[in-house]
């Protein structure tokens, strides 16, 4: 009795429709599977065909790190699962530079141990470090996609303040395909100035907010990736022409949109500016009430129905329905904890430019 087989092409057409997780286990059901599956071509068109691209919390603490899915109901502190960390080092906290496309690029130190990781596959690569000294300075980082040139890029930047009163300040970026840093000629001065060392990722470019001391002044500086080059945002302008201050203190994607986020003594604010890059366009778009929490409450995550997710004091999360009040809903169980949020693909590291062998190894961080 012959068997029958679907031709190849109707397989791969069905398997591109497929979520990531069940993607993850058919990898084990023959080698064809497994050799189709892990395909950069198949890897990206799935990525591309996804009707939606499910999202996860991932949570760094010093001891481990989890994810959390953004679908599941947060009471259930039980959703969370540990994840296995291949490169993590023992008495070195991971810390999470940022996430795009599913990969997600962490570090061992402020200066070196640089490596993109795809959570969901458990594929990973060391990048080699940047060519800054890391005496004295401090670090800002921030990780994207450049859509222009299909390539990843990472960028450090340091500053540090020199004994006659003056600054020394320099940065450098990171290509994936190119598998090297180059040197960024720009006038940094103002870098020690971010009120978080991660930058933001929106629409092609990364965001810090910084408070700046000479002339005191609040400013959005982005780093667009494609140009390599950085740029200012114009900030919320009031009726008399001035800038907002409602007092804003940090910059966040939420929902797609580059936000602003302020703390009063009894709200988060939330603006949004609704075109991109046209300083008009800011709006308010969210108020959330708390009654204990303070500037230490950092969003997360907009889901689409309004609700914001916060991490709160480095050690819970907590959630608010629209114009509601934050509460909480899980213990992180550990201090100094932080979060971003990932979406699930089959993107890898490893499918990018760079030296084979030099790629495969993760070498340990000396």
């Amino acid at each position: 009795m012959s068997k029958n087989y679907l031709p190849e092409e109707i397989v791969e057409e069905i398997l591109l429709r497929l979520p990531v997780k069940s993607l993850l286990r058919f990898r084990c059901v023959s080698k064809l599977w497994r050799s189709l599956i892990s395909d950069p071509r198949f890897t990206k068109w799935q990525f591309g065909q996804a009707s939606q691209h499910p999202q996860r919390l991932l949570i760094s603490s010093s001891s481990e790190i989890r994810s959390l899915g953004c679908d599941v109901p947060f009471g259930d502190s039980s959703a969370l699962r540990e994840l296995d960390v291949p490169f993590q080092r023992n008495g070195l906290r991971v810390r999470i530079i940022g996430s795009c496309n599913g990969l997600v690029c962490v570090a061992l130190h402020s200066h070196k141990g640089f490596y993109i990781w795809n959570p969901s596959t458990g594929d990973h690569r060391k990048l080699p470090d940047p060519g800054a000294p890391p005496g004295g300075f401090i670090h800002w980082h921030g990780f994207g996609y450049d859509s222009s040139t299909d390539d990843y890029k990472l960028i450090v930047a340091s500053y540090r303040l020199l004994n006659g009163g003056g600054r020394s300040s320099e940065g450098e970026v990171f290509s994936l395909k190119r598998n090297s840093w180059k040197g960024i000629l720009h006038d940094l001065d103002h870098s020690y100035g971010a009120t978080e060392s991660a930058g933001i990722l929106c629409n092609g470019s990364l965001h810090w907010y910084l408070k700046v001391s000479e002339p005191a002044s609040d400013e959005i500086h982005a780093f667009d990736l494609a140009e390599e080059k950085f740029h200012e945002i114009q900030m919320p302008i009031q009726e008399d022409g001035h800038p907002r201050q409602p007092p804003f203190r940090i910059v966040r994607n939420l929902g797609g949109f580059l936000c602003l986020v302020g703390y009063t003594h009894t709200h988060i604010d939330i603006w949004r500016m609704m075109e991109y890059g046209i300083e008009e366009s800011w709006e308010p778009m969210l108020r959330v009430a708390y009654s204990r929490i303070s500037r230490n409450s950092l969003p997360l995550w907009l889901s689409r129905g309004g609700q914001l997710v916060v991490i709160h004091a480095e050690k819970e999360l907590m959630i608010s329905e629209p114009e509601g009040e934050l509460e909480h809903v899980v213990t992180l169980g550990d201090f100094l904890c932080e979060a971003a949020v990932f979406v699930e693909s089959l993107l890898s590291p490893n499918h990018y430019g760079g030296d084979e062998r030099q790629r495969l190894l993760c070498d340990e961080d000396r």
